[in-house]
């Protein structure tokens, strides 16, 4: 089976707004057991990127940032979590594998499909 790489590009708008997962003392959760995760941010500490590599497109699809959830506990986070970026005037862009964009969108506090 074949892995499936998705990545994501936050960008925030100066280095005196901390980072979500700063901010929320958040990161990806249990996801570390599901997918492996580099990041890096860039010199000048505005962007990171974050590469996910899942075991399938089906893994990915059934974890996604932006899917539906029954346990209410991840919703809950994954709810403050965006209300801080939109809050905050944070960007992020999501590159699937299969060229599938998804831009997150302060108004929605969510990600769209571009």
């Amino acid at each position: 089976m074949a892995t499936y790489t998705v990545t994501k590009v936050t960008t925030r708008p100066n280095t005196s707004t901390q980072w979500p997962w700063e901010s929320l003392r958040s990161g990806y959760g249990n996801l570390s057991e599901k997918v492996v995760i580099s990041t890096s941010i860039d010199s000048d500490n505005l962007v990171q990127t974050s590469s996910f590599v899942w075991a399938s497109k089906t893994d990915f699809e059934n974890n996604r940032f932006d899917a539906g959830s029954p346990d209410s506990t991840l919703m809950s986070a994954r709810n403050q979590y965006n209300t801080y970026m939109a809050d905050n005037n944070i960007s992020a862009r999501i590159t699937e594998e299969d060229g599938t964009v998804r831009v997150f969108s302060s108004s929605s506090k969510n990600y769209e499909v571009e």
